[in-house]
Parts: structure tokens; C-alpha cells; sequence
């Protein structure tokens, strides 16, 4: 009887030392919901992809994985966030050293020149378009530059080097996809990927997955004319440009046959009010870049738009672009359904 009443008592003893213990709450190590300085609420992005955070002087960190910081970022200024497949490794600057001195490699690594093999030379291409490495082994260009005079690119030249650098060898086409909305008539949907034979060694540009943008100054880059009419470079050139509101940039193009719903929300619009240039029609496909520094001092070259078409070399209009981040699913399911690893 005594034991009983001694397992008794310490039962009760141990129940009033757990009731009275302090309690931790529960928190989770990779929240989804948070809350910004001025109370409002928000959700934990990669920084990359928050551009507010990215410009702003006072962030909110939410966690940090795996060296990436993951920050709120405001929930009715960019609605529905959800994770890219699509990003990854991008963005990031190869160096080399030269006698102790540290040079940036290439200014664009992830530029891209499109090849037709040349009419009037075996072995030999000539290059009329460009584009985006994006992925290891995928480019992203203007669905026009997919197919010119019937006929597909047959290679690709990666890096943005010299056209005649000899040290830089094209790479293979395998594989064409234009987007299943495109026609050729109208300039909507100009967008396409070309898939290579194998992944070059550069660096894939990163693509800005949100419809507003942190900046109104960005840059074109290609190999196209430097006139009107005129023969193409053979080094790479860049513009640097400001965006233009799609309503102005209808205004410009009102009646043009190719746009018959005037510029889309699927469009954006560039231009160099100062020196009256734009992208030339040798640009068709390259990347439309803009740079952003986080707070911490790190620039990042994003993917913006993509150069569909314009009314000429430094004249009035601006020059038009395929906004990239309104065809994230489209590129994703390419990608991925194509086993990419």
C-alpha cells in the first residue's frame, strides 16, 4: 500500500514539474509568411527575385540557405510570388588573373550569335541573329530569328567574343521551339528557344521573373548594324537605353500592321532619347539586360527582354522587346519536360 501511494505521489510530482516548465514555442526554420518594418505583410523570396529588397536601404531577413538570402518582400506590390525552376547558377562573373591582376573575362559571357551556314563558303556561317544562354545548354532568342528563309539556325556562338575569335568554336543546334502563339505576320509572342548539341563554358544570364522592374535603365547587346543598312560589326556592341511605358510606346506604333492590339503587356519598349539609338535589325533576338545591386553592394545582370523588332536604327520610335518574365511557365515546361538536368 505505502509503494502505491509513493507511485502516486510521484506521478502527480512530475505532472506539476511538466505543467510548470517552460515552454519554447515551435518555429519554423523556413518560414513563408513574414512582416516588413512598417507592419505590412509579406512573403520570403530569394533576394534576386524581390526588387524592392534589392534596392532598398533597410531589408528584413527572413533566413539564409545555402549562401542564398531570403528577405520579405511586399505581397500586394508583387501578388502571387512563387519558386522559379528556372533560376539557378546565372549571373555570376568568370575571372582569370593576367600577371597579378584581376580582369573580368567577358563582359557578357552569356551573349549568344546565331549561325546559317554561308552560301558562298563551306565550313564557314554567317551570323544574322542573337540571343541568351539562359540555361547549360539553352538559348533563348526572337522566334523570327528561328527559322530565316525557311531554314533554322545550324549553330550557335557563345560568350561574346570576337565573331572571328578562333579560340571560341560554335556549338550545334539541336532542337528548335518557337512559341505555339507566334505568327509570323504579327509581332506578338516573338520568342523561341534553341536547345545545343552541348553546354558552352559560360555563364547563363539570369531572367528577372517579375513584371515590374527596379529600374527604368537597361542595356541591348549585340552584333547588329551600326547604321541603318549598314554591314555588321564583328565585335559586340552595347546601348545603353530607358524603358518606355507600353502606353507611349502605342502611340509611336499606332497603325502598324504587325500590332494590331498596339503593344502587349507581353511587350516592352527601349529607347536612347539622348543619342537617338535603339537596337538595329542585326540585334533581332539579343538580350535586353538590366542590372541590379543588392544592398550588400552584389550586381546581377537579369534578362529583361529580348530584341523583337524596331523602325530603324536611331529613329524616333522605340524599339520594341519581348518582356521575358510574362513566358516563365512556357520556358519551364520546355526545359524541364525536356529532361533537362
Amino acid at each position: 500500500m505505502v509503494m502505491i501511494k509513493i507511485y502516486l505521489l510521484l506521478v502527480l510530482y512530475f505532472q506539476y514539474v511538466l505543467s510548470s516548465a517552460i515552454k519554447f514555442p515551435t518555429v519554423d526554420p523556413f518560414p513563408t509568411e513574414c512582416k516588413l518594418p512598417d507592419k505590412t505583410r509579406g512573403t520570403c523570396i530569394n533576394l534576386l527575385y524581390c526588387p524592392a529588397a534589392l534596392t532598398a536601404k533597410n531589408i528584413t531577413l527572413c533566413y539564409t540557405e545555402k549562401d542564398e538570402q531570403y528577405v520579405c518582400c511586399k505581397n500586394d506590390l508583387w501578388g502571387d510570388i512563387k519558386p522559379r525552376r528556372i533560376t539557378g547558377d546565372c549571373g555570376v562573373p568568370r575571372y582569370e588573373i593576367v600577371h597579378g591582376l584581376q580582369t573580368v573575362y567577358r563582359e557578357f559571357p552569356y551573349m549568344a550569335a546565331l549561325g546559317w551556314d554561308s552560301m558562298f563558303e563551306a565550313g564557314t556561317y554567317d551570323y544574322k541573329c542573337g540571343g541568351a544562354l539562359i540555361m547549360n545548354n539553352y538559348i533563348l532568342t526572337a522566334a523570327h530569328c528561328a527559322m530565316l528563309n525557311g531554314l533554322p539556325p545550324s549553330v550557335v556562338l557563345v560568350g561574346g567574343t570576337n565573331l572571328t575569335d578562333s579560340a571560341n568554336k560554335p556549338i550545334k543546334v539541336t532542337q528548335v521551339i518557337r512559341h505555339p502563339l507566334y505568327k509570323p505576320k504579327l509581332s506578338y509572342h516573338d520568342i523561341a528557344l534553341l536547345k545545343l548539341e552541348k553546354s558552352p563554358a559560360a555563364d547563363p544570364l539570369c531572367i528577372w521573373t517579375l513584371y515590374a522592374m527596379d529600374d527604368v535603365n537597361v542595356t541591348a547587346v549585340g552584333y547588329g548594324h551600326t547604321q541603318f543598312a549598314g554591314t555588321n560589326s564583328e565585335s559586340l556592341l552595347k546601348t545603353h537605353l530607358s524603358i518606355v511605358t507600353n502606353r507611349d510606346c502605342t502611340r509611336h506604333y499606332s497603325g502598324e500592321i504587325s500590332l494590331p492590339e498596339g503593344i502587349a503587356d507581353t511587350q516592352l519598349c527601349a529607347k536612347d532619347f539622348e543619342r537617338q539609338s535603339d537596337t538595329c535589325q542585326g540585334d533581332s533576338g539579343g538580350p535586353l539586360i538590366l542590372r541590379s545591386t543588392s544592398p550588400q553592394g552584389v550586381e546581377t545582370a537579369f534578362l529583361v527582354g529580348i530584341t523583337s523588332f524596331g523602325s530603324g536604327c536611331g529613329f524616333e520610335k522605340p524599339g520594341v522587346y519581348t518582356r521575358v518574365s510574362q513566358y516563365i511557365d512556357w520556358i519551364e515546361s520546355i526545359i524541364f519536360e525536356n529532361n533537362y538536368i
